[in-house]
């Protein structure tokens, strides 16, 4: 009888110890997944950025709001309306008093006036000599995909919400297009940017709020 009970305590300690040895192997497998998964999820999030992007810069719409550059060291703000109607191949932007934009490979400049005064110069258009549109996105996309890719990204992409993307610059480089740290927001139904927050080095910010996005653009939008 004392032999029985012995090999049923030994049976049980056996059984004991396998579980606890499943467990902590259950464990450690799960932990050790866990960078892994965070590791695929800033993959994907990088892409979805990415490619919300890319849409931003292919879709048909006009946005109209509001862009504000503050300073924390002076204090001062610097605001304006600011309008982006894009039909690729032909964007225009304005904000500040200036234009800016192209029409396929030409590329479309209209100064704001100089301070103190009410008319400023002619726009200008570049020669026919440039990218096209399409290849001009194609290199934006490249570039973006240089700074948030590879084994040592630029930046640190998160995304908060669908279509809402934070990004926080991981080290100093001179390439770095978005500040130390910038949000950005598309809209879902055009693609449009709707919102964009820039923090740059020595306490600039830059902030876009976008109030009114249509999906229906005119010639007379795209007038310089």
């Amino acid at each position: 009888m004392r032999a029985r009970r012995g090999l049923l305590l030994g049976g049980a300690l056996v059984g004991l110890y396998a579980g606890a040895m499943i467990w902590v192997t259950v464990e450690a497998t799960q932990r050790a997944d866990v960078p892994r998964r965070r590791g695929a999820e800033v993959a994907d999030a990088v892409t979805e950025f990415i490619e919300a992007w890319e849409r931003s810069r292919l879709g048909t719409f006009v946005a109209i709001g509001t862009y504000e550059r503050h300073s924390a060291v002076t204090g001062s703000t610097l605001s304006s309306e600011d309008v982006v109607a894009q039909r690729p191949p032909r964007r225009i932007h304005r904000q500040l008093g200036g234009v800016d934009g192209r029409d396929d490979d030409r590329v479309i400049v209209c100064p704001a006036p100089p301070a103190g005064e009410e008319e400023a110069a002619p726009c200008q258009l570049g020669p026919p000599s440039g990218l096209r549109y399409d290849a001009s996105v194609a290199r934006e996309v490249a570039g973006l995909r240089s700074v948030l890719g590879g084994p040592d990204p630029l930046y640190r992409v998160r995304q908060v919400e669908p279509g809402c993307f934070e990004l926080v610059q991981r080290r100093i480089d001179p390439r770095a297009p978005f500040g130390v740290a910038a949000s950005f927001c598309f809209d879902a139904a055009t693609g449009a940017p709707s919102a964009r927050r820039i923090r740059h080095e020595g306490g600039i910010v830059e902030v876009l709020t976008v109030t009114s996005i249509r999906a229906h653009v005119t010639d007379s939008d795209l007038e310089p």
